[in-house]
Parts: C-alpha cells; structure tokens; sequence
C-alpha cells in the first residue's frame, strides 16, 4: 500500500514548483534596445614633431612617418618580447606582419 506524503512535503514540494516557474521566468531576455552603430575613428598618424624630439636616426624616422598606431604598438610589443627573451619564431611573426 502506498504512502501519501505529509502535508508538510506537500508545502515545500509546491514551494519548489513555485521557486521554479519564477526562475524560468525570470530568465526569459528581455528585448534589448535598438543599438546605436559606434562610429570608428580614423587611427591618428605620427607626427613628424613628435618623431623629430625622439632620438632616433633619419633613417628609422623616414620608416615610421608613415606607420599608424597599430603598427607602433605591434613594434613596441615586438621590442618587449625581445628584452624578455620571447620565442625567436614568435618575433619573426611579429616582424612579418609589420612588414
């Protein structure tokens, strides 16, 4: 023969149903709103005062005049790995791609 559940078990049992149907519907995303595009602004070159108070010889200054920020910040990154000792094939990587 079985056994009805207390009234006790019956409570929480209906508690947790309850818990559950909540979480499910609070879980359903809200609609976003409409997002706005992001206009991307157009990379800053390097200016030549700025390359003329560096001490750098003519030569690597004539390279660089024409370099945008990414490419800088690949060569500084380049330069970093290089003091820290980094994998020969990881910096000729780097080279080539500012190549």
């Amino acid at each position: 023969m079985a056994q009805r559940p207390t009234p006790g078990f019956d409570a929480m049992r209906q508690d947790a149903i309850r818990r559950s149907r909540e979480m499910h519907r609070r879980a359903v995303p809200s609609p976003s709103p409409p997002s706005v595009p992001l206009e991307t602004p157009e990379p800053p070159e390097v200016s030549l005062s700025f390359l003329q108070s560096l001490s750098i010889p003519a030569e690597l200054k004539g390279l660089l005049t024409d370099w945008d920020t990414e490419k800088l910040a690949l060569a500084g990154l380049l330069y970093l790995l290089y003091k820290e000792g980094a994998d020969p094939a990881l910096l000729l990587a780097l080279g080539y791609i500012l190549l």
